[in-house]
């Protein structure tokens, strides 16, 4: 493949100016959207089902997208593609602020989900063709860790905007800065053209993959309406299954495929890709409907609800730099990893104590120790994936880590959004007088499931809350095995195969005294920033 260098240095330091903010607005549509649930259900409606898509939505097409966004970024250019995506996450931000209703709120934030995804997959690109060696890993260290901030800020970001005008502020905010973003990267002068003779995208499987991760989740988010055994569940997620088995098998048998189904293979990659599902399953749940709990049941505002949050989400920004550095003095990978997973085991386990009294300062560790978990193996899945196959495979197995990370946070979102609605809906049930109807309480239960808690058909608002809180703790135990089974499962799956002793081409390897001086890489990332065609063709994201 022919990768089509930048015409010109132009500024490259305004470039990566331009792609750190887009990188840190984007996660905020998956951490931040979490705390203003509440209030927009207040303003647009309560029903559970909407809302969940409204957070659903955005994970499940950011997801799909990011497999053949890389494609997309090779035919149409890496800086043109930049600016596509970045159109696209502004008009939807905009979309959002305006809906009038649920329906048009949640494809609002598919939109954005797309232009997230195309976002990702050219700043990644841009940042290859545009920096070389060191000033090229550092680059993607300061890419690294503003999704981090992102991810980890949000919260904090969406109460201040809601704070400040409403709900509608998060999506403003993120209108605005992408904005920014895309003034910049016109204002950076760095050009490119699109590659040549990338070979046919493989859209048959695109849209296959597409179609059975959207059955999945569909069925997923319905069956807290819908019952798991209801036909339309059972239709959707069993349709789904199917269409990813149809997908594995055209992958077997496509002459470009958009996957290599020979990669998974490798047990240290599936190791490796189990670190975020693990991510998924013991962080971002928590991160998305924590704040619900805070709003709900402890009766915080927006503004001590992102206050409070930030004891999780700090964390998740220090995480990639403590876990450079630990590997820098040989820390074996599956130590970091594994403990970064255990961390989820032990912070979810003493969230069960929790109860309708308010005690902030009992949540500082276990907060801390998701928050760590998460910034732990942000901070090396993605390298050591990458140094785990060949390099004729690193673009594809980027974009596999990407679709994994963000596929598994869409289903098991969904999942858990499904069983907080079962479950505490449950507990709603039960001290709900039996001569409401079967509509009032409904129309209770689904309040009180999205953290709209106040006295009702003479049920105090104190017994609604200390529903919720019950209803929570199954969930909770829930996280801690399955995360404690993932954690094993990592463990083993890494300790079985030795540590990558190579790197991608162009890239090297900084001592720890040099690391310790400069862990980003801050004063050299826009420094040093040669063409080198051999790095485009091999780092190149597809």
């Amino acid at each position: 493949m022919t990768h089509t260098s930048p015409s010109g240095n132009g500024r490259p330091g305004v470039l990566l100016a331009a792609i750190l903010l887009g990188v840190v607005v984007v996660p905020t549509g998956v951490s931040g959207t979490g705390v203003a649930l509440p209030h927009i259900a207040a303003d647009l409606g309560s029903q559970p089902a909407q809302l969940q898509w409204v957070v659903n939505g955005f994970n499940l097409t950011f997801a799909v997208f990011s497999l053949v966004a890389g494609s997309i970024a090779d035919h149409l250019g890496r800086r043109r593609g930049l600016l596509l995506g970045g159109v696209v996450f502004a008009a939807a931000g905009v979309l959002s602020a305006l809906s009038p209703d649920l329906v048009v709120l949640d494809l609002a934030r598919a939109l954005a989900g797309v232009g997230a995804a195309i976002i990702f997959a050219c700043s990644g690109a841009l940042i290859a063709i545009t920096f070389s060696g060191k000033a090229a890993a550092r680059a993607f260290a300061l890419f690294g860790t503003a999704a981090g901030v992102g991810l980890g800020l949000g919260p904090s970001i969406s109460s201040a905007a809601i704070a400040l005008i409403g709900w509608t502020g998060i999506f403003w905010f993120n209108a605005v800065a992408i904005i920014i973003a895309i003034a910049l990267v016109l204002l950076s002068g760095v050009h490119d053209t699109p590659a040549q003779d990338t070979g046919q995208i493989d859209y048959r499987g695109a849209l296959v993959f597409a179609a059975a991760l959207s059955l999945v989740i569909a069925g997923v988010a319905q069956s807290s309406s819908w019952g798991w055994s209801s036909p339309g569940t059972i239709v959707l997620v069993a349709g789904g299954i199917l269409l990813l088995a149809v997908f594995v098998r055209l992958q077997a048998v496509t002459g470009n495929p958009l996957l290599d189904l020979s990669l998974l293979r490798s047990p240290r990659l599936v190791g490796l890709l189990l670190v975020p599902v693990a991510g998924a399953v013991g962080f971002v749940t928590l991160l998305t409907y924590y704040p619900t709990f805070l709003t709900g049941v402890w009766q915080l505002g927006s503004g001590s609800v992102g206050a409070v949050m930030l004891i999780m989400t700090v964390p998740v920004i220090v995480g990639p730099i403590v876990a450079g550095a630990l590997h820098g003095r040989g820390v074996p990978t599956w130590v970091i990893l594994g403990a970064s997973v255990a961390f989820y085991v032990i912070g979810a386990a003493l969230l069960t104590r929790e109860n309708t009294a308010v005690d902030v300062p009992d949540l500082i560790l276990p907060f801390v120790l998701l928050g760590a978990g998460f910034g732990l193996g942000v901070g090396l899945v993605d390298g050591q994936a990458i140094g785990s196959v060949p390099e004729e495979k690193s673009g594809m197995v980027s974009g596999l880590v990407s679709t994994v990370r963000l596929g598994s946070e869409a289903v098991v979102v969904a999942v858990f959004a499904s069983a907080l609605s079962v479950g505490v809906g449950g507990k709603v049930r039960q001290v709900l007088p039996d001569t409401l109807d079967a509509g009032d309480q409904d129309t209770i239960v689904d309040r009180v499931v999205t953290g709209e808690i106040h006295d009702a058909s003479g049920v105090a608002a104190d017994a609604l809350r200390e529903a919720f809180a019950t209803g929570l703790v199954p969930l909770l135990w829930t996280i801690v095995g399955v995360s404690a089974v993932l954690a094993v499962s990592i463990v083993v799956l890494l300790r079985r195969t030795a540590e990558p002793t190579t790197t991608t081409a162009g890239s090297e390897h900084a001592t720890p005294a040099a690391a310790e001086r400069d862990p980003l890489g801050v004063a050299e990332a826009t420094r040093e920033h040669a063409i080198d065609s051999r790095i485009i063709s091999e780092r190149t994201p597809r």
